[in-house]
């Protein structure tokens, strides 16, 4: 993972930016926006290969209880996709580090509410030859969060595979990779 070091006043802040999985691993990352009033959510899938190419994205609506389990739906929904993709090898990253935490340890030191989307999770993870769970800084997930924003109607409750949608070209293009146009 690059770090960059961007001077903030008079010390240095280490910046992580997304970087490709090895092969012939895939990298699956997802993000949410979630209300806690309306308890609606939306869910950001971005799949890339160990060259960084874009593979699949989409975006998915949910209720959910908590901040907690609107993050494991996140990750049931990035599971699902890479499943339906055909995905072998896989890290899952996302920066919600409750989730990842669990899902790496044990399930029963996060939310109750959660569990059960955690649980879910882990069991479709099992359906991969291998999964990797990762946390990652918001500035190493940039592409997966910036698409929960309002602003991306465009791909809402839509596959696009291979080709992403323009929205989202600019900011996978900020990751220093290649992208479709």
């Amino acid at each position: 993972m690059e770090v960059r070091r961007p001077v903030v006043g008079a010390r240095e802040v280490p910046v992580e930016r997304w970087s490709p999985p090895p092969s012939p691993f895939s990298k699956i990352n997802v993000d949410v926006s979630w209300s806690n009033v309306s308890r609606l959510g939306f869910a950001r899938v971005i799949i890339r290969d160990e060259g960084g190419r874009f593979l699949a994205a989409t975006r998915y609506p949910f209720l959910a209880p908590n901040a907690t389990a609107a993050e494991a739906l996140a990750l049931i929904c990035g599971c699902e996709l890479g499943i339906s993709m055909g995905v072998s090898s896989t890290m899952i990253e996302s920066d919600s580090l409750e989730a990842i935490s669990c899902l790496r340890g044990s399930l029963d030191n996060g939310s109750w509410e959660a569990y059960p989307f955690l649980a879910r999770a882990l069991r479709l993870s099992e359906s991969f030859q291998n999964c990797r769970w990762s946390w990652v800084p918001r500035s190493a997930n940039m592409a997966a969060d910036a698409l929960v924003s309002a602003g991306f109607m465009e791909i809402c409750d839509v596959v696009w595979v291979d080709k992403p949608p323009s929205s989202l070209v600019y900011v996978l293009c900020n990751d220093g990779l290649p992208c479709p146009h």
